[in-house]
């Protein structure tokens, strides 16, 4: 399941990730809360916090988040993923050359310093 987190700055729109994800959880719960965030400002500062391991996400939950991906391609500013999964750090490496705006993981740990970097408002140019 994917729950909103209401504890960060409104210039960041976060999700936790815990036991099974499926497709309802991205277009019930995600997809809303990024069309509200990106009405209101117009760019996209991202958080999801993976307390559950990448294989309890469904086909369906996958599909939707690259779904969410494309749909929000052009407002992607700062994308914060916390995991301590090797794979997950080495996936959005490789992800981060090849889209728009910034992904980083960080460390469960990490938490707070993922919401401070994630948060981070678009300069104007």
């Amino acid at each position: 399941m994917i729950t909103k987190i209401n504890d960060v700055p409104e210039t960041l729109v976060a999700f936790k990730a815990s036991e099974e994800v499926v497709a309802d959880d991205f277009k019930n719960i995600v997809m809303p809360e990024v069309s509200k965030f990106t009405e209101k400002h117009d760019y996209l500062n991202y958080m999801l916090i993976l307390d559950t391991d990448i294989s309890n996400f469904s086909i369906g939950a996958w599909l939707n988040d690259m779904a969410l991906g494309l749909q929000e391609l052009k407002n992607w500013h700062r994308v914060a993923i916390v995991s301590d999964n090797d794979l997950i750090d080495s996936a959005t490496k490789i992800f981060n050359t090849v889209t728009i705006g910034e992904f980083k993981v960080f460390k469960h740990k990490d938490i707070e310093e993922a919401k401070k970097w994630a948060s981070q408002p678009k300069i104007r140019e």
